[in-house]
């Protein structure tokens, strides 16, 4: 059941958040360029005890690699899901998914890189109000 919630967060998120797409692409990061791994959820709508967005940890959750060609492949729940890629002037991942996959929108899906670092990758949507931030940790490649 957490593996489909997991699955259905993570696709919704990525598919549901929107902007104009008259930004122009800009060069892909270098940092983005590799694997990450989903590894948990701050909730901007449930705090701790200090006022803070609460954390919720993820143990194995699914990957994404984006390739310097532009393509990434996503693998969630045994999963493999493909497509290319691109990166705006106001830091929108927009992700294209290959046609003919089961269960996702022929629509690009829109996320903002919330923060970048060579280790960490924290996404979330464009809306105006908070909304819940994805967080990815870089890992090495096998």
């Amino acid at each position: 059941m957490k593996n489909i919630f997991l699955l259905f967060f993570t696709v919704t998120t990525i598919l549901s958040c929107s902007n104009s797409d008259t930004n122009e692409n800009t060069t892909i990061p270098a940092e983005l360029i590799g694997t990450w791994q989903f590894k948990g959820i701050y909730s901007f709508d449930v705090v701790d005890e200090n006022d803070m967005p609460l954390y919720t940890a993820y143990e194995n959750g699914g990957f994404i690699t984006f390739y310097e060609n532009k393509n990434f492949k996503q693998i969630i729940d045994n999963l493999e899901y493909t497509g290319m890629f691109s990166v705006n002037n106001a830091n929108k991942l927009i992700l294209t998914y290959d046609p003919n996959q089961i269960g996702l929108s022929t629509e690009p899906g829109n996320s903002k890189i919330y923060f970048l670092s060579e280790n960490v990758l924290k996404l979330s949507c464009f809306d105006d109000g908070l909304c819940d931030i994805i967080r990815y940790e870089k890992i090495e490649p096998n």
